[in-house]
């Protein structure tokens, strides 16, 4: 069986970062060449200073949205590419609100009709629910780099009673899952939560190869987690039960399941 990458948790959110990002922004070039034209005409006189500033805030808005876009459909984010993405949705939020500022201005001199003022509105918010939406993924991914890391840290959580193990019997366990699955879903009538299946680009981006492991985001004391383990132990399933990701910390608690992932062969330097 074939086993690659699976996040249920908030499902759809992809998606939904995909599709806030305006289908019709402008190309990043185009919107380039439109700002140097409209600096040269300010130089010049035929323009006013404030068509400079809309259209480096347009360019700019044209190049965020770009990273958004590109970021926001990925499947695998990887730690390093979170801060890109926060950033580039905060970026659009501040750019958002200045323009409606700048409208609410131009309104109240009474420089344009204050039915100009409901479309900035709705861009604002739109960029504020982006972010939000943003900032829910980048907390999940951070969350599950906490728990790719725990295996750093399996030796002391176990010392603080933190985590537990077992190496199972051996033999080949993940033809398993399916069944595992169809005995959760019986009993708790909810899909088991699986976190990471397979190796994934965040696993590789620190240095572990998940392959052939699956991560479960259960409690081990929590009734489904006692529930899960009690089914490994039974078919001699190797498994790493993690009450918490951090020592000292009770976060990002899991169900580890196979050995602990090997590290990443380091690449030979030339």
């Amino acid at each position: 069986m074939q086993i690659a990458f699976r996040a249920v948790i908030l499902p759809g959110l992809i998606i939904a970062c995909a599709l806030v990002v305006s289908p019709a922004a402008v190309g990043q070039d185009a919107a380039a060449a439109d700002l140097e034209r409209t600096r040269a005409l300010v130089e010049a006189g035929a323009l006013p200073r404030a068509a400079l500033t809309k259209a480096e805030g347009d360019a700019e808005r044209t190049k965020l949205e770009k990273t958004l876009r590109k970021l926001s459909a990925k499947r695998d984010l990887t730690l390093t590419e979170v801060p890109q993405l926060v950033q580039a949705a905060a970026g659009l939020v501040d750019l958002a609100r200045a323009e409606l500022r700048r409208v609410q201005t131009l309104v109240d001199a009474g420089a344009v009709p204050p039915k100009d003022l409901e479309p900035a509105k709705q861009r604002a918010d739109s960029a504020v629910e982006m972010k939000d939406l943003v900032d829910t993924r980048a907390r999940i991914v951070r969350q599950l780099a906490a728990m790719v890391s725990a295996e750093d840290h399996l030796e002391e959580l176990e010392e603080e009673e933190l985590a537990f193990s077992s190496d199972g019997t051996g033999g080949v366990w993940w033809d398993d899952i399916e069944v595992i699955e169809a005995l959760y879903f019986q009993e708790f009538g909810d899909r088991l939560p699986i976190s990471a299946e397979g190796d994934t680009p965040l696993h590789r981006s620190m240095g572990f190869d998940h392959a052939g492991r699956i991560d479960i985001a259960l409690h081990p004391d929590d009734l489904q987690g006692f529930f899960l383990i009690e089914v490994l132990e039974s078919w001699g399933i190797p498994y790493i039960a993690f009450r918490s990701a951090v020592p000292g910390q009770a976060t990002g608690p899991h169900i580890h399941i196979g050995l602990p992932s090997p590290r990443v062969p380091e690449e030979p330097v030339d």
